[in-house]
This record gives structure tokens, sequence and C-alpha cells, in this order.
């Protein structure tokens, strides 16, 4: 929990912190361990060399009498190397010279006065008062002959100073480390928040932006490689926002209006009836006509409904297998009427089966033939056409001619509340609902919907499904 509140800034340099403490000690352990074994090695090699020594002068006297009479020359070996003890003992165990005392340990093998001890076989030797020191036994020959009479060398150091060093060793390590990690913490510390940066720079940008300035776009150039695509990502997220929010506003303005006209009329005519006693027949009028207005209100309050529950796919689809020849033909024969009134004729041209919802589909169909009918000249032919594709999919294609779409309004036709008026004539009669329904049906099957200007200013809608709910 105590992480997930510290900043990034923080953590990185904790991370760094962190780092070097295991760098530092890493290295400063084998430091240490490198210096403790060449100093043992060292006092290793000198004991040794002190028992050549020994061994040199043993061959030089007789017998242990002569080293009793004069143990001083045994005794100098000692003198000038710190904390060297040595015991001669002769084959019974009695001390024949010596200088301070050694620990007892076990005789070694015998050993011929040429041979020397290898350094495994120097010994640690841990004394009572806690120090710590390396032992070496060895037998010597006294006198030339090889056959004489044998005594024991035992060698002893303990290394004080070797102690001492390793400790203060230890000290300046110890303080090297807390040094090197609170520096290298500060450093770490202040490179993070310098390679931060632009990252606190990108966040007072994003945070100056408010709903008036969505225009407002960060700047890509500026922000370092490993925060550019957050950056892109965020400027793509402020075009969708952008988008979102003026078709929004644009919504609620045409909203507005559309509800404004139908309430105005109702107000409006029922002011100029109620402004003096009017007869029977007049106010059943009246009547009728804002019956016409509510039936207005209450299709456009439907239209909304729908549109938002599909919005939060809160429809449930019912999907069946249908013959869209059948299918097409009965929504002919619902507008045959209106057709022939507008003056137009409807082509129906349908093979193969469909797997959707029959009331839905039904309803964007319904929009875009009523749709091609309010904007086909008189005269013309409406073509209604449906066919499986070779991939799977299915299409269904309402094509009217007349004036044509104006490019600039392709691309919002299917917004709500809509209306590209300066290029359809007419387009008061309608609620600007009814194409985003047809859309918002495609979405709820998994299809798409499109418009273009094909040939001869003919107008083309196409409703293409995918291949998992295409013809069978």
């Amino acid at each position: 929990m105590l992480w997930r509140g510290l900043s990034l800034t923080q953590r990185l340099t904790l991370l760094f912190a962190g780092a070097t403490a295991l760098v530092f000690s890493v290295t400063g352990f084998y430091l240490y361990q490198a210096l403790a074994t060449q100093l043992e090695i060292r006092n290793d090699a000198e004991l040794l060399g002190k028992l050549q020594q020994l061994r040199h002068l043993l061959s030089e006297v007789p017998d242990t009498a002569a080293i009793l009479a004069d143990p001083h020359r045994f005794h100098d070996v000692a003198i000038g190397t710190e904390g060297l003890r040595l015991r001669i003992l002769d084959e019974d165990g009695r001390m024949v010279a010596g200088v301070g005392d050694v620990p007892s340990l076990p005789l070694p093998a015998a050993l011929t006065a040429a041979d020397l001890p290898a350094p495994d076989a120097i010994r640690d030797w841990r004394m009572s008062d806690g120090g710590h020191g390396r032992v070496l036994a060895a037998w010597a020959h006294l006198g030339a002959n090889a056959q004489g009479p044998r005594v024991l060398v035992v060698l002893a150091r303990e290394s004080p100073q070797r102690m001492v060093l390793l400790q203060n060793y230890r000290t300046r390590l110890l303080i090297a480390l807390g040094g090197g990690v609170a520096v290298m913490a500060l450093l770490g510390f202040a490179v993070a928040r310098r390679g931060l940066a632009p990252l606190g720079r990108v966040t007072a940008a994003a945070g100056g932006i408010s709903p008036s300035q969505l225009d407002q776009r960060l700047d890509i150039a500026k922000a370092p490689a490993e925060i550019a695509d957050l950056v892109r990502a965020f400027n793509h997220m402020l075009d969708r926002l952008q988008d979102g929010y003026e078709r929004l506003s644009q919504f609620s303005a045409d909203l507005a209006h559309d509800l404004r006209t139908p309430i105005s009329n109702l107000m409006v005519q029922s002011q100029v009836v109620l402004a003096r006693p009017r007869s029977v027949e007049e106010y059943q009028a009246l009547l009728a006509s804002n019956i016409e207005e509510y039936e207005r209100l209450a299709r456009m309050a439907e239209s909304m409904l729908f549109l938002a529950r599909a919005d939060n796919a809160q429809i449930a689809l019912r999907r069946e297998h249908l013959n869209m020849e059948r299918e097409l033909g009965r929504i002919a024969e619902y507008f045959e009427g209106v057709a022939e009134e507008a003056g137009v004729t409807l082509a129906v041209d349908a093979t193969g089966t469909l797997d959707a919802d029959p009331v839905l589909l039904n309803r964007a169909l319904s929009n875009l033939i009523a749709n091609a009918i309010r904007y086909t000249p008189r005269g013309a032919v409406i073509r209604a056409s449906a066919r499986p594709l070779p991939d799977g999919g299915y299409t269904i294609q309402v094509v009217n001619p007349g004036a044509g779409i104006a490019p600039e309004h392709l691309s919002r036709l299917f917004d709500r509340f809509y209306r590209a008026d300066s290029a359809r004539a007419g387009s008061e009669a309608a609620s600007g609902l009814g194409l985003a329904i047809v859309k918002a049906v495609m979405g709820l099957h998994g299809g798409t919907v499109h418009v273009e200007n094909g040939k001869n200013q003919e107008t083309l809608f196409e409703l293409r499904f995918a291949p998992a709910h295409g013809s069978y």
C-alpha cells in the first residue's frame, strides 16, 4: 500500500538506490574477502618461510642439548614478526625451546627434513580471547644426517594487525556504501525528476484543456520517444472527444429545434382558438391538429428511446431465417400507396435468406424506402435489391434517382437530427432520426451501412451483413 502511494519519481529513486546498494554491497563483500584472503596467504607464506629457516638452524645442531645450551638463536627467528609464537618439542613431547604460548595440536605425520608442508597443512587457531590465528606443526631432523633425532616445530601466529586492518577496512566499506547509496539516491532523484519533466509538462498541458479548448493538441515533437505514443494516443482521444462534443452540441441544438416547432404549433394554435369563443367544429379541428403534433412528438420520443437503448446494447435480437424476396415484397406492398401518391415506382429484386431480427430489419428498410420516396422525383423508379455475397455475407441495396447528396454531407448523414437541407428539398417533413436508426439497427446486427452517390445522380444506400449472419 505504501508503494502505491509513492510518486513515479520516488519509486525510481528507491529502485535506483536499491540497485546501487546491491551493487555496492556485492562489490564491497568481494573486495573484503579478497583482501582477507591475500593477507592470509601472505601470513601463511611467512609461516612456511619461518619453518624453512628453523629447519636450517636445527640441521646445524647435533642434539637437543645444544638447543638447550643456546636457545637464543632459535628465539631470534620469532623476533621481528608480529604475533609469532614458537615451540620446539622433542620426540617425548618435552619443550626444548619456545617463545609464547602455542595451542596443543595432534602430532603431524613424520616428514623428512627436505619435505615442506603444503599451505593446506596450516590450520586456523581460535584463541580463548576470541582472537584468530594460524598454526603450523612439522617434524625437523637435528644434524646433517637425516637419520638423526627429530624435534617437533610448532609455529603459531596471531594476527591482531590483520584483524584491525580488516575491521578498519570493513568500517570504511560500510561508510562508503552508505555514502555512495545516499549520493546515488540523490543523483537518481535528480535524474528521474529531470527525465520525467516532459511528462509533467504533458500533464500540465493536458490539464489546461477545457471543453471550450478541445481543438488544442499536445506537441508530439517536444515529447521524448518513451511517451510519444502516449501523447499520440492522448491526441487521438482528444480528436474523438472533440468530435463527440461537437456532435452532442449539435444534437442538443437540433433536438431543441425539433421540439420547439411542434410545441410552438400547439401553443400558437391553442392561443388563437382561445382568443375568442369558437364553434364546436373549430374546437374539434384544433384538437385534431394538436393530436397530429402529439403523434409527431411521440414518434420522436420513441425514436430517441430506441437509439438510447441501442447505444447501451439493451435491445435483444430475435434472429430468424428470413426469405428476403418475401420480406422486401411485403415492405414494397406496404409502401405501395405512398409511392403511388408520390408518383414513383418500387422495384424489388431479392434472392437468398438472411439471419436477422425481422422487426428491426423491417424498421431499417422502411426508413430507407420512406426516405427514398421522399426525395425521388415523380416518374422515377426506386430499386430495392438483396443478395448473398461470395464471402458468406449479405447485402441489401436501396437505390433512388434524384439530385444526389453533396460529398460534404455523406459522412454525417447518419448523425441524429442531421439534415442535408441544401442537398435535399422537403427535409422538414422528416425528424432527422430515420437514418440514425438504420445505423443503430445495423450496429446491433454487427453489420454496416454505407451511402454513396452513384451514376446518373443516383443515391445508393447499402446494408452489409457480416458472413456470420449471411445467407443460407
